[in-house]
């Protein structure tokens, strides 16, 4: 399961909540969208690992005139069309076509190509005959580890450079005035629970066999060390009893003490 709350600066904070399912033994993830009530959303997708994602919504307050239900079909880079690039998360490119019940079609494209942790955002939407793009955005994640790997904690922050446009010098000319340094602002919190924990890399899984068999060795060491002493102990008491019965029978049954005291004695 997998749950975000993404700050906006325009809206209210919005939520979104993924849970994988099974749809006809096809992967799938069933998820919703909460924040304003235009936000409103209920959708279900499949996940194929190298096919294109199809996605039936579900959103009741969308504006009169126009039907709650759509149907996507979502495109990205990944193996097959597949919108997913397994581990790296959604891929650098990935396109989306919906339709809804009245037959109105809408189209958007989100370029995110990433480095390391650092990844540019841009989207183009287009619906109706009128296009929108959004602000180019510079991000970077960090992840937390929880309950020994059990969960995971993904912050997204955004680079935001504070810029003022005001007229300046002839008319139409714009200058751009930076009022303060680049900052970093909150823009995502995800967490995700995780059925089983990371495998280790093959660097430490050879490291952590190389230590397991160094702590044989020495405990086989231990163990043959330890067979040697208890085998001379019984030695020795082998030979201490072999030395007694030898003095009792040179003294006629008697042992070597009371030969002793009689000794004393004379």
């Amino acid at each position: 399961m997998k749950a975000s709350l993404k700050l906006r600066d325009d809206a209210g904070p919005l939520l979104r909540a993924k849970l994988p399912v099974a749809l006809f033994s096809v992967p799938a993830v069933a998820s919703l969208t909460a924040g304003d009530p235009a936000d409103l959303r209920l959708s279900l997708a499949t996940a194929a690992a190298a096919l294109p994602s199809l996605r039936l919504s579900y959103a009741p307050n969308r504006p009169a005139g126009s039907s709650p239900f759509s149907l996507s079909l979502v495109l990205g880079s990944g193996p097959g069309g597949c919108p997913s690039s397994g581990s790296a998360g959604a891929s650098a490119i990935t396109m989306a076509v919906e339709v809804s019940a009245a037959g109105a079609v809408s189209f958007s494209l989100a370029l995110k190509p990433s480095l390391g942790d650092f990844t540019v955002r841009k989207r183009f939407e287009s619906a109706g005959g009128a296009g929108a793009t959004s602000p180019s955005e510079v991000t970077m994640r960090s992840v937390v580890l929880v309950r020994g790997g059990a969960a995971a904690v993904r912050i997204r922050w955004g680079v935001r450079i504070p810029a003022e446009i005001t007229a300046t010098g002839e008319a139409g000319t714009a200058g751009v005035i930076l009022r303060r340094l680049p900052f970093l602002v909150l823009g995502k919190v995800t967490v995700e629970t995780r059925s089983g924990k990371t495998p280790p890399a093959p660097e430490v899984a050879v490291q952590d066999e190389a230590a397991v068999q160094k702590v044989r060795t020495e405990n086989e060491k231990l163990r043959k060390e330890v067979e040697k002493l208890r085998a001379s102990a019984v030695e020795g008491r082998k030979k201490e009893t072999s030395v007694l019965a030898g003095a009792r029978r040179d003294n006629g049954g008697r042992s070597p003490g009371m030969v002793g005291n009689e000794m004393a004695l004379m």
